[in-house]
């Protein structure tokens, strides 16, 4: 009898990219949430700090301090985040990481010097809460009201949707999506510092824009290629005070 051949099924680019079968692409995502929007004119980030903007370090990097607004965040014996996992580019635009062991309501300092970048931070281990006691915010060396990125009390991720695409990189953003939960109508816009793939340092251009009002848009598809250095991040406009949204993007990250 004759061998039967059956043919091998057809495997998925993005999940061969996740599982780190595609040499030079990583997916790039971000995700963030903003509570009873103002109407500034000139737009609010979506994030769930107090600022209608975050703030962007300099270039050269800057030093920066990690801190919780309750003890509970401690590393060892803490009941909620013992420490923290930073994603940051230093000031060549490189990508870093490092582990922070929390000190509660006492401010722990970044072995680096020269952050230009905060891209995300998430729980590396927790106590027996399993989320954030406090507000875990990390901050500008003598300056604790500019907070680059934080973790909301009850949760254990950063949901600031801001990203710089690190040197040596192209981002192809490839997708967004948004939502307004309170009926209340926001012109939602997903931008970065570059036009037609051309870094334009502090200039927040429009990749996509939708109005919503108590819906989500669903899938939003892009194709957009972001330069090297540039920032991507989400901004709503509202017409009324009380807007509640939330967003996510994602694309593929990609070795020059």
């Amino acid at each position: 009898m004759g061998v039967s051949v059956y043919p091998q099924p057809l495997k998925d680019y993005l999940t061969e990219v996740n599982l780190g079968n595609v040499g030079g692409v990583t997916v790039m995502s971000a995700m963030g949430e903003r509570y009873s929007m103002g109407t500034t004119t000139t737009g609010e980030d979506i994030w769930r700090g107090t600022a209608t903007s975050v703030p962007i370090p300099a270039g050269i990097g800057v030093e920066m301090l990690v801190v919780s607004s309750s003890a509970d965040d401690q590393f060892v014996a803490g009941t909620g985040v013992q420490t923290l996992h930073v994603d940051y580019l230093d000031s060549n635009g490189a990508q870093q990481q490092e582990i922070i062991e929390m000190d509660g309501i006492t401010p722990v300092a970044m072995t680096a010097s020269d952050i230009r970048f905060v891209n995300d931070m998430y729980a590396a281990t927790v106590g027996t809460n399993g989320v954030a006691a406090g507000n875990i915010t990390i901050y500008l060396l003598g300056s604790p009201t500019t907070i680059y990125n934080m973790i909301v009390l009850g949760g254990n991720k950063s949901l600031v949707p801001h990203r710089m695409v690190p040197l040596g990189k192209t981002l192809i953003l490839k997708s967004w999506q948004a939502t307004e939960a309170q009926g209340k109508r926001v012109a939602i816009r997903i931008r970065s510092t570059d036009m037609n793939g051309v870094f334009i340092p502090g200039v927040f251009c429009f990749k996509g824009t939708a109005f919503i009002k108590n819906t989500a848009t669903g899938d939003l598809p892009l194709n957009i290629h972001i330069p090297a250095l540039s920032i991507i991040k989400v901004s709503g406009w509202p017409v009324i005070l009380g807007a509640e949204t939330s967003c996510s993007w994602w694309g593929l990250l990609i070795d020059d």
